[in-house]
């Protein structure tokens, strides 16, 4: 199976959480995480559409970008611990509903900018 590489939203702590674990759970190393807001993860991939891909997880497996819940998908099928899960997110995803619980949850998540002044807020996450 081939690698994935996942954008998370570092200034959201649920995204942070999430990334963590999985990569915790990835055992055949196929996860490769890098963090939305920090410049020099985006420049290496100018094909990210960065508007899209701060409301919703971005993942790219060849250079082909996949957004929200086909992200998440795409990382429960790297997961052995999730392969159980896995016919059930596929026929949430062929019905849409998946897309649909995802959205919901991207909408009501918590940003937190970790690196903002008084006028300005940096998108690189070391100053």
């Amino acid at each position: 199976m081939k690698s994935i590489i996942i954008f998370y939203d570092n200034h959201c702590p649920n995204c942070t959480r999430f990334t963590k674990v999985v990569g915790r759970l990835d055992w055949f190393n196929l996860i490769i995480t890098k963090e939305l807001r920090n410049l020099n993860h985006i420049n290496q991939f100018s094909s990210i559409d960065i508007k899209i891909a701060k409301g919703k997880m971005a993942s790219s497996i060849d250079n082909k970008w996949y957004y929200g819940y086909d992200s998440i998908f795409l990382i429960f099928k790297r997961i052995p611990v999730f392969w159980f899960f896995v016919p059930l997110l596929y026929l949430l995803k062929i019905a849409n509903l998946g897309e649909l619980l995802y959205n919901e949850l991207a909408i009501k998540r918590k940003i937190i900018p970790v690196n903002c002044g008084p006028t300005n807020c940096s998108m690189n996450s070391k100053k």
